[in-house]
């Protein structure tokens, strides 16, 4: 019963990851020849994490919870043959796997018997360590390793014998601009390129 009264507790979470991009494109696409249009498609990957707590007020909580993740994230550009003008569909994927330093105001409802409602807000640093941000490989797109990013969320706490349990769900909205600015033809087309993620997470603390 006064578990939520500790100063300083830990846990651990696991989620089902989907991180994708939000793409803008310069102002008039006719501009690069041959050029017509582009679009993403994410695959699933998985995050871990720890949870540290810290309780700041009886309806406050501050978490940091250091965590790494995976994700694949492919760009399709539709675009002319720049010799014969035949119409093509190039596909770009790109994979990442994160470091994540998110930090979170955690503010908790009244308890009723062994379940309480919360939300979430904070901000997440992200480093990625498959970024080939570097390599000389015009086949490649490429992306900026730090990104920046708010996060939101909601959750319920279920509270056990020896442990409390949480299903939540969580979004996030880069703000950093991810572009790398390599002259390549299919950068071209493209102003800013942003982060877009959703997860379902289980917390176990």
């Amino acid at each position: 019963p006064k578990y939520d009264n500790k100063l300083v507790h830990f846990g651990f979470c696991l989620g089902i990851y989907t991180n994708d991009f939000k793409i803008n494109p310069i102002e008039d696409l006719t501009t690069v020849p041959g050029y017509y249009d582009f679009y993403t498609k994410s695959e699933a990957g998985y995050k871990i994490g720890i949870i540290i707590n810290f309780r700041l007020a009886e309806h406050w909580d501050f978490r940091y919870i250091p965590s790494f993740a995976t994700s694949q994230r492919n760009i399709y550009f539709e675009h002319d043959h720049p010799i014969t003008g035949e119409s093509l569909l190039t596909k770009r994927e790109i994979q990442s796997s994160y470091i994540e330093s998110p930090f979170e105001l955690k503010f908790k409802s009244d308890r009723i018997d062994n379940y309480r409602w919360y939300l979430l807000g904070g901000v997440k640093h992200s480093l990625d360590l498959a970024s080939k941000k570097n390599v000389e490989d015009d086949n490649i797109f490429k992306i900026e390793n730090n990104d920046l990013a708010i996060e939101f969320g909601l959750g319920l706490d279920f509270y056990f014998e020896f442990f409390k349990f949480s299903p939540q769900i969580k979004t996030s909205f880069g703000v950093r601009n991810l572009l790398v600015q390599d002259g390549t033809y299919f950068v071209e087309g493209i102003d800013g390129i942003y982060t877009r993620s959703f997860l379902i997470n289980f917390t176990f603390e």
